[in-house]
């Protein structure tokens, strides 16, 4: 590569409160070029820490977290504090009124653990291809 390549390097942050599906999310993630786990968290408030302490590009995120906390109040925050960030709902909780409030409140995707999950590594690829390139450190 020669330095006026550019590379796009999406900084990830998983939000899921099951060990062996957060597990699962960081193998996936390592499958996409480029893409990084900048950090990870079980809880509201700790991601939301984390995205303040990374600056994540996209977000994958459980609606259900330990300590009783909910992936809601993190996409409420996103809303209000850095609506650009793209987000994907990955939750065993996919009924159709949930679907339409996480949309509603900007999450770009909403995925069913079970029946969709398959389609998470497409829908990073599709979003690393959106990202603006970064210039590269070489």
């Amino acid at each position: 590569m020669n330095s006026n390549q550019l590379v796009v390097a999406m900084k990830v942050l998983l939000v899921e409160d099951y060990a062996p599906i957060r597990e699962r999310l960081c193998d996936l993630v390592r499958t996409i070029p480029d893409a990084r786990i900048v950090s990870e968290a079980d809880e509201a408030s700790a991601a939301l820490a984390a995205i303040e302490a990374s600056d994540p590009d996209v977000i994958i995120v459980d609606l259900q977290l330990k300590a009783g906390t909910s992936g809601l109040t993190i996409l409420k925050w996103l809303r209000e504090h850095r609506p650009a960030t793209a987000v994907i709902v990955l939750s065993n909780s996919a009924y159709a009124q949930m679907r339409k409030v996480c949309m509603d409140l900007g999450a770009r995707m909403f995925l069913d653990k079970a029946s969709e999950f398959a389609q998470l590594r497409g829908a990073l690829l599709e979003l690393a291809s959106r990202l603006p390139p970064a210039p590269s450190l070489s």
